[in-house]
């Protein structure tokens, strides 16, 4: 059985009301989407379906976290990310040509529905903006000290070559104005 089989559910014959089902994502999750931003993670989802008529409401929870470099100080780090989300799933053909983000259309043929591929992009698409996380109120924090010490050391050099006129420009800039 192929790894991601088992994050399929069973669509037809499923009995109107609600459904609960719960997955566990592991690093090898990730290891079968070609060119996954994550290679390390840990996520538990907790789905609710909820089969109507001709639509069925999925209800995703997932919380967990993923390994990265952290942008500070270059160490590995867990991120955490907490996600909430709804996907409808409908029976039929698309009638425009409006994509919603959250409508997936499916044939009436269809038996199951694998959720790995929404799952995947619902977790890519938390991940924040930059790989940090509030380690000043960590009491063990993991961060490399040093990295962060050299890094302020090279700010103040920085700031002080800054202020420090260098005859070089100085004398360009005299020849540029006289021109």
């Amino acid at each position: 059985m192929d790894y991601l089989e088992r994050f399929a559910i069973p669509i037809k014959g499923m009995n109107i009301g609600v459904h609960e089902y719960q997955f566990s994502i592991e690093n090898e999750f990730f290891n079968h989407f070609e060119d996954s931003y994550i290679k390390k993670g840990e996520y538990d989802v907790k789905l609710l379906v909820d089969r109507k008529e001709r639509i069925i409401v999925l209800d995703f929870e997932i919380a967990g976290t993923y390994n990265s470099k952290c942008d500070r100080c270059l160490t590995n780090i867990d991120i955490p990310s907490v996600i909430d989300y709804k996907v409808y799933l409908k029976y039929g053909m698309v009638v425009d040509n409006k994509e919603l983000d959250d409508v997936v259309y499916i044939d009436e043929k269809d038996s199951s529905f694998n959720l790995s591929s929404i799952i995947h992009q619902m977790i890519i698409l938390s991940l924040p903006m930059s790989n940090t996380y509030d380690c000043e109120n960590d009491p063990n924090p993991k961060c490399d000290f040093e990295m962060l010490d050299y890094l302020e050391n090279q700010n103040i050099i920085e700031e002080n070559e800054e202020d420090t006129i260098n005859p070089i420009w100085e004398k360009l800039k005299k020849d540029f104005n006289k021109n």
